[in-house]
């Protein structure tokens, strides 16, 4: 059975313009988390510094994906008598997106096992298969979507997506086993934020192949609409959330090592990331 690929799809102004602003909303909250995490990263340290500078990685990589989405998007379709109509780079407005998540996804889960309380024999082996896991599911998903018959066949997509749906449920069961052993053991005040973290993860998941899925069930402008909003939002959650709540549970750690070795105290900035302070630890400007 043939397919009609999102991309191939006539726009409408109406359209165009829902599409072009979920991919410039996209860019500037990822450019903005960008520089906050940049300069608080500093708050956490030791081993669980490295969750705050995987954050950090994941979102600059996807600012700059989505900088080449905006182009991509802008230079794929001709406007022709009040509609938009799509040429060949309009493809590049959906295949760079796997570009990032071949590189974002598995960051996603060194995210995850670099701030859990695995020993270290079993925090390489999950991060190991969850890199391998993840790796295959977006490739997978790359191919059958996009590489073979353009995206067109459908036997391709049913197949890959299939692949990729084994490798899906794979990386679940990593994710949660992760969240099983990690949370008992970790300080209280940072459990929520991890489990959080997990759980935003696993939902926002879902959507990625509900869009795949939907690519050989439906076609037209207002699928195309939607499935490009529908990833907006994923990656904005994916990324930007996720990575926050990470980004918290490592300098809560960060802090409770510090506790308990007061000799590892280092000083801090007195211009710290609000959101990582609490009100009673800010102090009251001097009166002149």
């Amino acid at each position: 059975m043939t397919v009609q690929p999102p991309w191939t799809a006539t726009l409408s102004n109406a359209e165009h313009n829902l599409i072009l602003f979920g991919l410039v909303a996209t860019a500037l909250a990822l450019t903005a988390t960008l520089v906050r995490i940049r300069f608080a990263s500093a708050e956490s340290h030791g081993v669980y510094r490295t969750a705050s500078l995987t954050a950090n990685s994941v979102v600059a990589i996807a600012a700059a994906s989505y900088v080449a989405l905006i182009v991509a998007f802008l230079l794929g379709y001709t406007e022709q008598g009040g509609v938009w109509v799509p040429n060949a780079v309009a493809q590049l407005a959906w295949s760079i997106r796997y570009m990032d998540w071949c590189v974002t996804v598995p960051l996603l889960v060194v995210e995850l096992i670099a701030v859990s309380s695995l020993d270290d024999r079993a925090a390489r082996i999950a991060r190991t298969v969850g890199i391998g896991l993840a790796l295959a599911m977006i490739v997978s998903g790359y191919l059958g979507g996009i590489v073979i018959a353009d995206g067109r066949e459908f036997t391709a997509i049913a197949t890959a997506g299939g692949v990729g749906a084994l490798c899906f449920v794979g990386l679940y069961a990593i994710v949660l086993l992760t969240l099983q052993r990690s949370a008992p053991r970790m300080p209280s005040q940072a459990r929520p934020a991890y489990q959080g973290a997990v759980m935003l993860l696993l939902v926002v998941w879902l959507v990625y192949p509900i869009v795949y899925g939907l690519q050989g069930a439906t076609s037209g402008g207002a699928w195309a609409v939607t499935g490009q909003l529908l990833l907006c939002g994923a990656d904005t959650i994916a990324k930007i959330g996720f990575g926050s709540l990470i980004h918290r549970a490592a300098v809560l750690r960060s802090r409770a090592d510090e506790s308990n070795n007061p000799s590892s105290t280092r000083p801090r900035l007195p211009e710290a990331d609000a959101i990582w302070v609490d009100q009673d630890d800010v102090l009251d400007a001097p009166r002149r």
